[in-house]
């Protein structure tokens, strides 16, 4: 084994066919290591002997010169010619046993494994490093097995992290300035987490390797906002905190960009403006970027609706606004309805981050991977308090979210604090897209309050089902039909109240932090 410290935080990988015209590999490599890339893999898959061996020779003469490592794929016998720091082998190259006696001790020896399994047999034979994937589908490779996704990263980083022998790991197969941050920091378990990325056409294909390593390198290194947890929530602080962010959706007015059931779109619009926040309603593609850009905006995916395309409409629509650091609300409407749903809902997890999945019990059930109940679009579970809380936790902990459970009791938590709310009437299960609207509510909330998303959330579900219970007593209101309009008549009057200073509503807040019982 290695006996030096080796960095993995940004690992080229080479590919001769896709440097750009004008340009040498070698110049390519030059300035992605000037970028900050800290380890090379060479990679020849179609060259003479010879030919690798010369272009081995200069490109270690280049990273000898910056003292970062050169691996050769595949190839002992080239590693051997030029005395690489070492190799990268695939599960159907050469021995581990072999290529070490061959290289010697003081080599790096690294493997390419997509399963626990095969992770275990890299570890047992002796490897430095693994690389997983590919996480996604790659144009590099021709692929012989199905990308893992993060949840296939994050299995192979669960088992890593019980074994005694530190293995370093770096994740592989269309990695970007797009999927970079999600791979990195989604992936992570308790205990261990990538040590780097390895990465082929982003860096090798760009006209300016050195900007793009540069941007690459922060990305792995720098956590991104959504990794920042809060400690030690009390509800006294919370609640003291909740008018703030209503008064700021009324004073900044953010842009709420509904992808949304399409029963839902025009309660969602009145319910945007009543509270000040400004409504778009759109699923065109072309328009996401634009959106995107608009200071103080959010997304919310409400996958109410399915066409053939519908994920990848979503995932587009969430990598647009992940790239201005703007947040994503997700709303698994029927998450667990059909195994067309199911299937939906976990690849996009698979793909993507969300700053905040809100949904019925059975939705969020599903989402967790628990079994549910549902008829259509409502939910038919009814658990315990318990074991509602403990799902919701442990949902935001792994997807490094808020995960908002909405029901008789409404259950909020950040995968540390759980917050219980026992605000709202029975007519929100009555009336069609009263979930659809929290979820808008609640993009609204976050696009002001992006820095505490929990508290945005609180803030929503308070606002909302508060404003219920004022409006079932409003003059006018027989039954669920004139509540809708009551309803929205209440969010424009309590959220107009706050941000004139009158917080008096706020007494009726029935909210506890969840502790569970020894």
């Amino acid at each position: 084994m290695v006996p030096h410290k080796v960095d993995y935080s940004l690992y080229l990988v080479t590919d001769p066919y896709l440097v750009p015209n004008g340009t040498t590999l070698e110049e390519q490599v030059q300035k992605a290591i000037d970028g900050g890339v800290t380890l090379v893999q060479l990679r020849e898959k179609d060259a003479e002997t010879c030919d690798f061996i010369e272009r081995a020779k200069a490109i270690h003469e280049i990273t000898k010169k910056a003292g970062i490592p050169l691996l050769i794929n595949d190839r002992v016998d080239v590693a051997l010619a030029i005395d690489a720091e070492g190799i990268h082998i695939g599960q159907e190259d050469i021995d581990v046993a072999t290529a070490r006696k061959l290289l010697g001790p003081d080599k790096i020896i690294g493997m390419s494994v997509s399963y626990v399994s095969e992770a275990a047999k890299a570890v047992e034979d002796g490897v430095d490093y693994v690389g997983i994937g590919a996480i996604y589908d790659t144009a590099t490779k021709t692929p012989k097995k199905l990308p893992i996704g993060i949840n296939g990263a994050r299995k192979v980083l669960s088992y890593l992290s019980s074994v005694s022998r530190y293995v370093s790991t770096v994740a592989i197969g269309s990695l970007n300035l797009k999927t970079v941050r999600n791979v990195v920091h989604l992936s992570a378990v308790p205990g261990r987490r990538l040590d780097g990325i390895a990465v082929v056409s982003a860096i090798i294909a760009a006209k300016d390797p050195m900007a793009v390593s540069k941007e690459l390198l922060s990305l792995v290194r720098d956590p991104p906002y959504w990794m920042r947890v809060i400690p030690n929530r009390d509800v006294s602080s919370v609640l003291a905190e909740v008018p703030t962010v209503i008064s700021r959706v009324r004073s900044e007015t953010p842009f709420v960009h509904n992808i949304i059931n399409r029963v839902a779109t025009n309660f969602a619009a009145n319910v945007n403006l009543s509270i000040g926040s400004s409504p778009a309603m759109s699923e065109n593609v072309s328009e996401f970027d634009d959106f995107a850009a608009i200071p103080n905006s959010a997304l919310l995916i409400n996958i109410g609706f399915g066409t053939d395309d519908w994920v990848e409409k979503y995932l587009a629509a969430a990598g647009a606004y992940a790239k201005k650091l703007r947040p994503v609300v997700l709303d698994p409407v029927a998450a667990g309805a059909s195994e067309l749903r199911k299937g939906a809902v976990k690849s996009m997890l698979n793909r993507s981050h969300f700053d905040i999945i809100k949904g019925n019990e059975g939705e969020i059930f599903s989402v967790a991977g628990e079994a549910s109940q549902m008829r259509g679009v409502d939910s038919t579970s009814s658990s315990q308090l318990q074991k509602k809380a403990n799902v919701v936790e442990a949902l935001a902990a792994k997807e490094k979210t808020i995960v908002v459970l909405t029901g008789k009791e409404d259950v909020i938590s950040d995968g540390m604090t759980t917050f219980v709310l026992r605000n709202g009437h029975r007519y929100l299960a009555d009336i069609t897209a009263s979930g659809c609207v929290l979820g808008s509510i609640i993009g609204a909330a976050v696009a002001v309050s992006l820095e505490d998303r929990f508290l945005a959330a609180v803030a929503s579900v308070l606002l909302y089902t508060i404003a219920a219970e004022r409006a079932v007593v409003a003059p006018g209101v027989r039954g669920p039909g004139t509540f809708i309009a009551a309803l929205i008549d209440e969010l424009y009057l309590l959220s107009n109240a706050t941000a004139h200073g009158d917080v008096s509503w706020l007494e009726a807040a029935k909210v506890e932090r969840y502790v569970e019982e020894a």
